[in-house]
């Protein structure tokens, strides 16, 4: 039955926007929706026939093709509204406002899912709880968290977030918090709001029906809360808590010692604390989000006594998932943080991206999800049974009891026995995807597995990086595609990981230098095409056999892949190059006559694309000399047309010129170093987020006393008593010798720290004499933090294109997902 109107509810129990995430399609209902380069209408007729039932449709895009297919199908409830989105949003609302609960909902800029997720620890053995699952607070995550919602949970915990005006009201609707909680606000999307007060005016429109808001007094959001809580909402009780000001509504005393913290919460008038704990988190963010928390359970009704043995649960966790190099050719997905069934759900897709390794799958028991176990197994059960998963290995009683509902399983009662049994060493050539609860110590496993470097790493937030290529798509329009650069891995962020990522967000070209880069990403499943920059005559062999497609820059080339075409009787795919000012590669303005002349006479040679080089889009002061490069390349690059009579894609855009030259877009941009992050365009600085972190590690910390040297040449002098922490970083994990003695800077602990003395080639000495908390193992960030790239690059007296790539491949790379 097709009906021209919106649902009122749905036939389904389970709601996919994705149709790579459909498990129980007869009992799911399908929300087709359209994007800028997605249209999920295209998948429609394949999960009829993949047996789902009930589809979200909109009427711009349901096509009378389609729809007369549809009338002929069985048992189908097509819903044909204006925009599935906000039919989603709808259908969440009227689900949510069916349930009488006590729902908490949580904003601001930092901080949410860690407050959601250390709420939940507090409260899980007083009530069944219903969370957002991961990160899950957009305009689609909101309604899809609170569609979780059943008839057995006690309490409800969401998390909201927003990056323009006007969309709390929507996620406000759909959860209706009773209470809140305001978290720690910062810079994160503050681009889109005229200023921090109007981004946070917007963030309390969450509260506008809560009975209490919970929330940090400060002299910047104080002022704001109490304003527009006012306005939006006058009954409001504003829990506002401070650690300076005993007049306020809670007054709370932090005691750090050490590895651990004395909490006590007192309330205005009150002579005795309410709450009194211990925890074993010791730094300012993480107790300011723990507060939240405890002042949270407290109005839930829980007891000191409770909260004294639920916070021992509370530890610093991981939020993110992390894709790490393995041993034995082996891959590893560490997404261990989230052990429920919608994390399992949103984790298994993951494996497609690796159609070319072995699946291996090593769970734990799934603890505390409010499911009998019988029941709850059986769900785990069916999730996988279609993933084509080769090992599963189970670690725990529960799913040993339960091991007969799976295919191929093999269960351990711990890690420990799991790693001493040896199977462990057995696996090799796979993806290993890895969901255990924390008790189960998952790290034993992931230690065993991973391949072993120095802790240094390279982070790379593939979040940040699909934001980065979503604001190009917009930036770019429909019809301009995008060639993406993963030349010299990938500028050392790793070729193959970061093609993967591109090739699922729909990418219609790569790039690479040479040929050996462009087997490497085939060989590990890559099939988006592929220009080969700088082709070999020796390497033709094997560019035909793994499709890739040369760049042809002079007649010598053009020659010599004419001769191997008709020689082995191929048609190949070539890219004209044109020489239009930048004096590297490419055909010279003067040999357009010829170049048309001869390709002519070489129809086996299919020109898929003529391209040229900016020299200098990304400085205003070469702006004639560039606008003058792209008129010469659209002259001469239409002409070649006319001479083929066929249209090949012609491309000249840089990552610089998509920003400041929109009239060179053409038919397709190379997007290279600006997916990461990094530009030196204003507008674009502003819509950009970081992609990319280096990180080392507190070695030692030695005191210095006044006139002793540090480092090679006694370079390092310290005029007074001081104190250094050596680092493990040098020159030969690419951290520059020009930025020894105080050229360069690393974060430690929130602080910036001057190096001392010469650069050594595994490591290097940083001035900590100011900082009063510091030990062995913490965290020295090298850019990322309070340095970017561009910084760090420009006090190197470099550009951040040699410095990414110069980061040795010794220093590990892990792909992180928040």
């Amino acid at each position: 039955m097709i009906y021209p109107n919106e649902p009122v509810q749905l036939k389904s129990t389970f709601i996919s926007l994705d149709s790579r995430q459909i498990y129980e399609p007869a009992d799911t209902a399908f929300f087709a929706v359209r994007g800028l380069h997605h249209d999920g209408h295209q998948y429609v007729e394949s999960l009829y026939h993949k047996g789902v039932r009930e589809f979200i449709v909109e009427k711009a895009a349901w096509n009378s093709s389609l729809a007369e297919k549809a009338k002929s199908w069985n048992n189908t409830s097509i819903w044909v509204v204006n925009n599935s989105i906000e039919t989603l949003q709808h259908i969440a609302h009227v689900h949510r406002m069916a349930f009488r609960l006590p729902v908490v909902g949580i904003t601001g800029s930092n901080g949410k899912t860690i407050c959601k997720e250390w709420l939940f620890t507090l409260t899980k053995s007083k009530f069944q709880v219903v969370r957002s699952p991961k990160s899950f607070n957009s305009q689609i995550g909101v309604p899809l968290s609170v569609w979780g919602i059943k008839t057995h949970h006690r309490l409800g915990i969401f998390e909201a977030g927003i990056s323009q005006k006007d969309e709390m009201s929507r996620l406000e609707a759909i959860i209706r918090p009773e209470f809140g909680i305001l978290t720690h606000i910062g810079e994160a999307h503050g681009k889109n709001f005229e200023s921090e007060a109007a981004k946070l005016s917007e963030k309390l429109n969450l509260f506008r029906h809560s009975k209490k808001l919970i929330y940090r007094v400060t002299p910047n959001t104080t002022p704001v809360v109490i304003e527009t809580m006012q306005r939006n909402n006058p009954t409001c009780e504003l829990v506002g808590w401070s650690t300076t000001d005993t007049n306020q509504s809670i007054f709370v005393y932090w005691k750090i010692t050490g590895k651990s913290s004395q909490l006590k919460f007192q309330k205005r008038n009150q002579s005795e604390p309410f709450i009194s704990v211990q925890s074993q988190l010791h730094d300012e963010a993480s107790l300011e989000n723990l507060s939240h928390c405890l002042i949270q359970a407290h109005l839930l009704g829980m007891s000191n006594e409770e909260l004294t043995t639920a916070v021992m649960g509370i530890k610093p966790i991981s939020m993110r998932l992390e894709i790490k190099e393995g041993v034995r050719n082996n891959q590893l997905i560490d997404d261990s943080y989230n052990n429920d069934i919608d994390g399992l759900k949103l984790a298994l897709p993951l494996f497609k991206r690796y159609e070319e390794k072995k699946k291996v799958l090593i769970i734990s028991d799934f603890i505390e999800t409010g499911i009998d176990e019988d029941t709850l197994y059986q769900q785990i059960a069916q999730l996988i049974v279609h993933q084509r998963i080769e090992k599963i290995i189970g670690i725990g009683s529960q799913i040993e009891r339960n091991k007969h509902y799976f295919q191929h399983i093999d269960t351990y009662a711990t890690a420990e026995t799991f790693i001493e049994s040896g199977d462990l060493n057995s696996l090799h050539d796979s993806i290993i995807l890895l969901k255990g609860a924390r008790k189960y110590a998952f790290e034993k496993i992931v230690n065993a597995l991973e391949t072993k470097t120095h802790c240094t790493q390279l982070e790379i937030n593939l979040d940040a990086l699909q934001h980065n290529l979503s604001y190009y798509r917009k930036t770019i329009g429909h019809s301009t595609k995008i060639m993406g650069m993963v030349k010299a891995q990938a500028y050392g962020a790793g070729a193959v990981e970061i093609a993967k990522i591109l090739q699922s967000q729909g990418i219609e070209y790569l790039t690479v230098a040479y040929a050996d880069e462009g087997v490497l990403l085939r060989n590990n499943g890559i099939y988006t095409p592929i220009m080969v920059m700088n082709p070999q005559v020796e390497e033709f062999d094997k560019m035909t056999s793994y499709a890739l497609e040369p760049e042809i820059y002079n007649f010598s080339l053009l020659a010599a892949i004419d001769e191997y075409s008709t020689n082995q009787n191929k048609n190949i795919k070539i890219h004209i190059k044109l020489d239009t000012g930048m004096k590297r590669l490419g055909f010279e303005m003067s040999d357009i006559p010829q170049l048309m002349h001869e390709l002519k006479q070489m129809p086996q040679l299919w020109v898929v694309s003529i391209l040229s080089h900016l020299a200098a889009s990304e400085n205003p002061k070469h702006k004639a000399f560039t606008e003058q490069q792209i008129a010469q390349f659209k002259e001469a690059s239409q002409a070649i047309s006319d001479q083929l009579g066929y249209k090949p894609l012609r491309h000249i855009a840089n990552s610089a010129a998509i920003q400041n030259y929109p009239e060179a877009h053409l038919d397709m941009v190379r997007l290279g170093i600006s997916m990461y992050g990094i530009s030196g365009n204003s507008v674009e600085k502003t819509a950009l987020e970081n992609v990319l972190s280096l990180k080392t590690y507190v070695s030692q910390i030695k005191n210095v006393a006044k006139g002793e040297t540090v480092g090679y040449g006694r370079i390092g002098q310290f005029e007074e008593d001081g104190k250094i922490a050596t680092l493990a970083i040098g020159y030969a994990d690419g951290y520059s010798r020009a930025l020894g003695n105080g050229q360069g800077h690393f974060e430690i602990n929130g602080h910036l720290c001057p190096t001392i003395g010469s650069i050594c080639m595994d490591m290097c000495m940083v001035d900590v004499s100011t900082l009063t908390e510091i030990k062995e193992g913490d965290e020295a960030i090298v850019f990322g933090g309070k340095i970017q790239l561009a910084a760090f690059a420009k006090a190197a007296q470099t550009i951040p294109y040699e410095m990414m790539t110069s980061i040795s491949s010794r220093v590990k790379r892990i792909y992180i997902r928040e």
